[in-house]
């Protein structure tokens, strides 16, 4: 099953045409051929001067979507009874998949709603770097690989969503233990029959951080984006996330599918 119905947050601050998160969500639904749906509101409303028309960003996304041939719904206000995190959590859960930024500025920020969403909305997200210009393109995902639920969880996400033309499992040595009854090849194999060319390495920490290590192995695979199972436990504001899910959200290098 294909994805049909995306769901893209974009903030009325960092809402920027043509690439980030914005970008990526267009191209991806243009090549899936899936509904769009664009919420966009004021996430930092305690500083006046800024003063963002969310009407005429919202207009410029839709403008934007429809210019790529795409069906676009807009979703521009929401009742206060809940967060906007909260409101961003319940919109995503009736889509296959969302994506967001990562922009930390401010008292609520991208960052924070994306770390929402990985464990509340119940679907897969994928956090976009803010300068990414790239195009989806249907090739080689990397995926990280440590044989636990949520890393399933993410690959089962990927195959069914994405259907990726071949798969690099990346293994991170030196991290953390990993003690396992599988070998490489039964992981290989049982992706292959599942249609889906795979390959798996493993690579050394080196003293780079667990996140950097994870993306620059997956981008010097040819990966165009990382696949990976989400850690932590979610309370808005006091997160307590595994140490790559932290470390990739503060330095996205490219698009990333988290599953929880």
């Amino acid at each position: 099953m294909a994805m049909k119905s995306i769901f893209l947050f974009a903030p009325a601050e960092t809402a920027a045409i043509g690439k980030g998160p914005v970008g990526f969500a267009i191209s991806l639904a243009k090549a899936f051929g899936a509904q769009l749906t664009i919420f966009t509101v004021a996430l930092d409303v305690t500083t006046p001067e800024r003063d963002t028309d969310v009407q005429s960003v919202a207009l410029h996304l839709r403008s934007a979507a429809q210019a790529a041939g795409l069906e676009c719904t807009l979703i521009t206000e929401h009742s206060h009874v809940l967060g906007v995190h909260e409101v961003v959590a319940e919109h995503a859960r009736l889509h296959d998949i969302s994506i967001i930024g990562s922009q930390s500025s401010g008292l609520l920020n991208e960052r924070m709603v994306a770390e929402y969403l990985m464990f509340e909305s119940g679907r897969p997200v994928i956090v976009v770097p803010e300068a990414y210009d790239a195009p989806y393109q249907n090739g080689a995902l990397g995926v990280a690989w440590d044989n636990t639920s949520a890393a399933a969880r993410a690959l089962g996400d990927a195959i069914t969503l994405l259907g990726p033309e071949q798969l690099h499992f990346i293994t991170i040595v030196g991290e953390k233990p990993m003690p396992t009854d599988l070998d490489t090849h039964a992981l290989v194999q049982v992706t292959t029959q599942r249609g889906v060319q795979a390959d798996h390495l493993n690579a050394a920490l080196f003293g780079r951080t667990i996140g950097s290590a994870l993306q620059q192995e997956a981008i010097a695979a040819g990966s165009h984006m990382l696949i990976m199972g989400a850690f932590g436990h979610s309370r808005l504001r006091s997160f307590i996330l595994g140490s790559a899910t932290a470390d990739i959200l503060k330095n996205v290098q490219i698009p990333t599918l988290v599953s929880h």
